[in-house]
C-alpha cells in the first residue's frame, strides 16, 4: 500500500507542468478604432443612370434608379445613418453663381440649403435627406 501511494505521488509530480508567463512587463496590443468611411467623398448617385436614356427599353432608367436607390439606402442602414430619399433632383453645383442666387446647391449628391452661417441638408417630402444631381 505504501509503495502504491509513493508511486502515485511520483506520477502526479511527473505530470505537473509548470507554466510561466512572458519575461518582463506585459503590454496588451494597443486598440486602434476602425475609421469610418469618408461619406462626403462618396457620391449618392453612384450608378449614373442617365447613361441609359438612349437605351432601347423605355423602363431601363427607372430600373437603374430603383437599384441605385436600394444600394444607397442599404449603405446608409448598414452605417447607422439616416436613409436618403428615393427621388433625385437637379441642382446647381456648390460654388456656382446659380447656387449663390438660388440658395440651394448639390454637394456630393446631397441637396444643401444656404443659411446665414453655413449650409444645412434638405429633407425630402418622401422622408430622408434629399439626393440631387449637380449639373
Amino acid at each position: 500500500m505504501l509503495a502504491l501511494s509513493l508511486l502515485a505521488a511520483a506520477c502526479a509530480q511527473a505530470q505537473t507542468v509548470r507554466a510561466q508567463g512572458p519575461r518582463g512587463e506585459y503590454r496588451p496590443p494597443a486598440y486602434v478604432p476602425r475609421q469610418p468611411p469618408n461619406v462626403m467623398a462618396r457620391d449618392t448617385t453612384p450608378m449614373n443612370c442617365e447613361q441609359f436614356r438612349s437605351h432601347p427599353h423605355p423602363r431601363m432608367v427607372a430600373f437603374c434608379e430603383g437599384i441605385e436607390r436600394s444600394l444607397v439606402q442599404m449603405d446608409a442602414r448598414l452605417q447607422g445613418r439616416p436613409a436618403p430619399s428615393g427621388s433625385v433632383i437637379e441642382l446647381p453645383p456648390l460654388g456656382s453663381a446659380e447656387a449663390r442666387q438660388l440658395g440651394y446647391a448639390c454637394v456630393g449628391g446631397q441637396a444643401m440649403r444656404r443659411l446665414e452661417d453655413g449650409w444645412e441638408q434638405v429633407m425630402a417630402r418622401d422622408r430622408g435627406w434629399q439626393r440631387c444631381r449637380g449639373g
